[in-house]
């Protein structure tokens, strides 16, 4: 389950449920007048429903065909390049999809309302088939007065026509389950004691003082990624000279190129994966994200948007783009032998990186004194981060089981070849569960063919890209 959580909040309340006694959750809502945003959580994802003074107000979902654009796309409200556009313009500025759908005249407020209502009721017909759903109910979230685009909806209204409707009418099933992110209160608890278990020996415990100072360590690890992760769909910080390189290749006759640029990539590949539609199909490879950001026309949101820049943190960023061009060159060398798009290796090496980098960053400002406590946190957390965010954010399942790492890929494999070639190669993530997984998708002469061709690619100055790459 997704629930995402800074820190322990004495009100919220949490718990399991079965059908019948979600309705007289709700039914307790309705009749106690009760403001707040209740999460119900399934095996595919999130739908929250906000309440005000026991109305419902406003609905939303993380799995992704439930999405509000998507929905709309799917309506036939909107095109699907126009929902998606003003989606990313509405995550990098950090506003409401609703409110510029509606300042941008895209949509009427009734024929919002009437959508979103619909979308309500799909919603929880599904929640009522659930057979597994844990809640939680936060009455300090703040929820907005409704207005015309808002819902205005009663649980036992919507409980009825909710029954009514065929859900089958409305698209495809989704029953894949959803992949979890270990930052809420219950995950972080059992994160710790992983830790504690994987990173320190049985011939050399802690003390009771020792081990309470970790676990309020991790726990400030965590929390400080929840505030960067918790307030988009998959959106991660990227440092502030990604958006000075991309400002200053404006300025130039030349189109700007992301080669390079991790986290600017990352979020780029958020964005075009924001809608999910047969008409919007995901970015391939890297020259396709550099094609969609062209499309965007939203480059003062993405060179300049301060919300999404963190702190310079010169020496990590200089590695970490080091990283990503060697990982990037060999990476795509290597597809080339095995038989791969050499453009969807590159691809998967920006993204690769981000997470490391991320928990890098965190540890700077918050560092972990236990030797083997940290390298496990370095092992551990980057995938599960990164597998989470892929969900979340609804990338290809190609680049999601690449960054989750447990599952042998051809992709996977190409990443790995070119990982032996990077200096710090410990402190990147594996991309194939093992050194023999490889075997599956090539002989070891295509192996050896692979691993020459990614070093030769490499071979070189590596702060700026190859020719070919412009």
């Amino acid at each position: 389950m997704m629930r995402w959580a800074s820190g322990y909040n004495p009100r919220m309340i949490r718990g399991n449920l079965d059908r019948l006694h979600l309705g007289d959750l709700l039914h307790w809502l309705e009749l106690g007048g009760q403001t707040g945003r209740l999460t119900l959580s399934a095996s595919v994802g999130e739908r929250r429903l906000d309440f005000l003074h026991g109305r419902i107000v406003f609905v939303s979902s993380t799995v992704p065909e439930e999405r509000l654009a998507t929905w709309l796309a799917h309506d036939g409200l909107m095109p699907a390049e126009t929902a998606r556009r003003l989606l990313a313009a509405a995550m990098l500025r950090h506003e409401l999809f609703t409110d510029l759908l509606l300042a941008e005249r895209a949509i009427t407020e009734t024929a919002l309302g009437a959508s979103l209502t619909v979308l309500a009721e799909l919603m929880m017909g599904r929640i009522l088939e659930s057979t597994e759903l844990c809640f939680e109910l936060d009455p300090g979230h703040p929820i907005r007065e409704p207005s015309g685009l808002y819902l205005s909806l009663t649980p036992s209204r919507l409980l009825l026509d909710s029954a009514r409707r065929v859900d089958e009418s409305r698209g495809p099933r989704t029953t894949s389950p959803a992949q979890t992110l270990p930052l809420d209160e219950d995950a972080v608890e059992e994160f710790f004691w992983q830790l504690v278990e994987l990173g320190i020996p049985s011939d050399d415990p802690v003390d009771g003082d020792q081990l309470n100072a970790l676990h309020d360590i991790v726990r400030n690890v965590m929390a400080s990624l929840a505030q960067w992760l918790a307030s988009s769909t998959g959106l991660v910080p990227q440092p502030a000279d990604q958006g000075e390189v991309m400002k200053a290749a404006l300025a130039t006759p030349d189109k700007v190129r992301l080669f390079g640029l991790p986290q600017a990539t990352w979020n780029l590949m958020v964005l075009s994966t924001s809608i999910r539609s047969p008409d919007l199909p995901p970015p391939p490879g890297l020259d396709a994200v550099n094609d969609f950001a062209a499309s965007l026309n939203l480059w003062p949101e993405l060179t300049e948007a301060k919300r999404w820049q963190r702190a310079r943190a010169a020496t990590l960023d200089r590695l970490t783009r080091r990283v990503t061009i060697v990982w990037a060159r060999g990476a795509a060398a290597a597809a080339e032998v095995l038989g791969l798009d050499p453009g969807a290796a590159q691809l998967a090496a920006h993204l690769i990186t981000v997470p490391t980098d991320l928990v890098l960053w965190v540890l700077a400002a918050l560092p972990v004194p236990h030797i083997g406590i940290r390298r496990t946190l370095l092992t551990e957390l980057p995938r599960r981060i990164g597998a989470g965010l892929g969900q979340l954010a609804d990338f290809p399942e190609d680049f999601r089981l690449v960054l989750d790492g447990k599952v042998p890929t051809k992709l996977g494999s190409c990443l790995h070849v070119s990982r032996n070639l990077i200096p710090s190669a410990a402190v990147w993530p594996m991309t194939v569960p093992n050194e023999e997984a490889v075997l599956e998708f090539a002989t070891p002469h295509q192996l050896q063919r692979a691993a020459h061709a990614a070093r030769r690619a490499v071979q070189g100055p590596t702060e700026s890209p190859a020719p070919h790459e412009h």
